[in-house]
């Protein structure tokens, strides 16, 4: 596809994208206004579940599940990061609150969409900020609301996964929630968002890329463990064999 067509048939996308996430946001809006206050949260975190189907919808993403969620419960999720659209992919299919990097909830329209439906924000470069988020995962976790964390701390375009941080499964062993382990891949390794801006990668992934748009998914056993180290080792070695299986899997199609 040549250049300036990439470009309109990307702008398109992303004015579709927008459009279904301001009328999102708006039909959000209306249903707080009949919504009793201790079922908000709910109303919000189904509401985003939904933006993100159509937000599948509107760029051609096609998801291909490995494995079951759990029982209806509260968790700790814990996922390997490839590209900025893990969260919109995993999100369409599991009710849990994301934490994300806070640059996000400064983006026109998304980040009214996030602070919105209650993301958790992390200031990476103040220090104190880990400590204070811990807390906070802490504290969604004990008050049964679900979490889905990257310890990664970025997305990776290691073999498998990339060191983990410790500091969601301190909250997980003191919360007494068990960590569901997901891993997430794509149909190569040239979709992983390393050193390409935003809208390039967009571009590249959504656009140039559109005849595969596929992000397959794997949902592992929980893991269950009184030591957030040990917690941590076993969940990283569940995910790299979950990203085996995929990758499996991906040859096979």
């Amino acid at each position: 596809m040549n250049e300036p067509r990439s470009r309109l048939k990307a702008g398109w996308k992303l004015f579709l994208f927008f459009l279904v996430l301001v009328a999102s946001i708006l039909e959000l809006l209306v249903r707080l206004l009949f919504t009793p206050k201790k079922h908000q949260q709910n109303v919000k975190f189904l509401a985003r579940k939904q933006f993100c189907k159509r937000a599948n919808q509107v760029f051609g993403v096609r998801l291909v599940i490995k494995g079951k969620l759990p029982p209806v419960g509260c968790y700790l999720y814990i996922s390997n990061h490839r590209s900025f659209y893990d969260p919109v992919a995993l999100l369409s299919f599991l009710v849990a609150n994301p934490v994300s990097k806070a640059e996000v909830s400064r983006y026109p329209i998304i980040g009214w969409g996030t602070r919105l439906t209650e993301v958790l924000m992390l200031e990476r470069s103040e220090k104190e900020e880990r400590q204070r988020m811990k807390n906070q995962i802490y504290e969604c976790l004990r008050d049964e609301t679900s979490i889905l964390v990257y310890p990664e701390g970025t997305t990776s375009s290691a073999l498998y996964t990339d060191s983990f941080k410790k500091g969601a499964f301190e909250s997980a062993v003191r919360a007494h929630r068990n960590v569901i382990p997901v891993a997430m891949e794509y149909p190569n390794e040239s979709y992983y968002w390393i050193d390409r801006p935003l809208y390039s990668q967009f571009l590249y992934q959504m656009v140039r890329q559109h005849r595969d748009s596929t992000v397959y998914l794997s949902v592992g056993s929980p893991v269950i463990d009184t030591d957030p180290i040990e917690l941590m080792n076993k969940t990283k070695e569940a995910i790299d064999s979950q990203i085996q299986e995929l990758r499996q899997l991906r040859e096979k199609r």
